[in-house]
């Protein structure tokens, strides 16, 4: 009996052993082939690093760098973000520094020496010290047509002021953000009717990996590359989302659209996150009722149901089409469900601050 247990103490060790080595261990590149560090943290960017693991190229990934691990769900467990969580999964060293700046993340950064560096969506400012160490620079994916958009959220700002098209830069990182020369643009595509800030995101940084892997780092390694500087005269800025601006007002448009544009164009850049809502109260009940997909509809004199919306009028005649809401503590639903729910109460929309 004692025998076994030392035996299954060994066995339990030697299994620690090899999950900590596989989570440390850094890719060792083929001869002759490039260094490539790539830092991001979300799943757009986790998109991005399989891209790059499974590529082809004259490069290997040697470590990614993402945001430490975060306390997520009810219980707020700490939990590592899908880079980190898919680096672990594909055997590759994962560094977590709190601050891209600190010192022993800088010496582990230059003992890898990198000859690039890559980023998508990693979500912290590069100090001088980080766009030294590798020997070609590092290169980002940004998915807009910069110089438009510069900012966190370009996407979001994008859709949500009415651009009718959208694409993917990848551009050379310098100490402002997003302001450094551009390596590669993908054409302009046109936004469609039920293109979303989630699925553009995803479709975005696919296109961005492309020009990447395909055009971009081809030319760098062989020293052909040629970028050209932004136009700062055209610049834009995307700032960070925050709760508040999902609210849709009814009652004016920011611009030269109608109301119900600006509505719609607001719930596809929100969603999924951090969504748009509407304030309203339904005979005595006063809620926030999240709005989940929307489109422009025909004009109505008053809120009626028809099929498979609920129109809502405007103030400027313009009427917004509800398709799938959510009221308080109850599941996501069409407008029929909503409508028949409300058991024939009249519906009336309410400002910012109410209920």
């Amino acid at each position: 009996m004692m025998r076994l247990g030392l035996t299954l103490t060994v066995l339990r060790s030697a299994r620690a052993l090899q999950q900590l080595t596989r989570r440390h261990a850094s890719v060792a590149p083929s001869e002759g082939k490039k260094r490539v560090v790539f830092l991001g943290s979300p799943g757009v960017a986790a998109l991005t690093l399989g891209r790059l693991l499974d590529a082809d190229g004259d490069f290997d990934v040697v470590a990614a760098v993402s945001q430490p691990p975060a306390p997520k769900g009810r219980k707020r467990i700490l939990q590592p973000c899908e880079v980190q969580a898919l680096a672990d999964e594909r055997g590759l060293r994962c560094l977590t520094p709190a601050k891209a700046r600190d010192p022993d993340f800088l010496d582990e950064l230059s003992a890898l020496k990198p000859d690039v560096c890559v980023t998508a969506a990693y979500g912290q400012f590069l100090p001088k010290s980080f766009l030294s160490i590798p020997s070609l620079g590092t290169l980002n994916i940004h998915p807009s047509l910069l110089p438009r958009w510069r900012g966190a959220a370009p996407v979001q700002r994008s859709l949500e002021n009415g651009d009718e098209k959208v694409g993917v830069t990848v551009l050379q990182t310098v100490l402002k953000m997003d302001a450094g020369p551009i390596a590669a643009q993908s054409v302009p595509r046109a936004v469609k009717e039920g293109d979303t800030a989630a699925t553009l995101l995803d479709e975005l940084f696919n296109e961005g990996c492309d020009l990447l892997i395909d055009d971009v780092l081809p030319s760098l390694f062989d020293g052909s590359l040629e970028m050209r500087e932004q136009n700062d005269s055209d610049v834009t800025e995307a700032p960070k989302l925050t709760k508040d601006e999902g609210f849709l007002n009814i009652h004016e448009s920011p611009d030269a659209r109608s109301v119900a544009e600006a509505c719609r164009d607001k719930v596809r850049a929100f969603a999924p996150w951090p969504g748009t809502f509407l304030n309203v109260r339904a005979g005595d009940a006063a809620y926030r009722l999240k709005v989940l997909e929307a489109r422009v509809g025909d004009a109505v004199d008053s809120v009626s149901y028809r099929k498979p919306a609920l129109s809502i009028p405007c103030a400027d005649g313009s009427a917004l089409d509800l398709l799938r809401v959510q009221p308080p503590n109850k599941k996501a639903m069409d407008a029929a469900s909503f409508w028949n729910g409300l058991r024939g109460a009249e519906l009336e929309f309410l400002g910012l601050e109410d209920p």
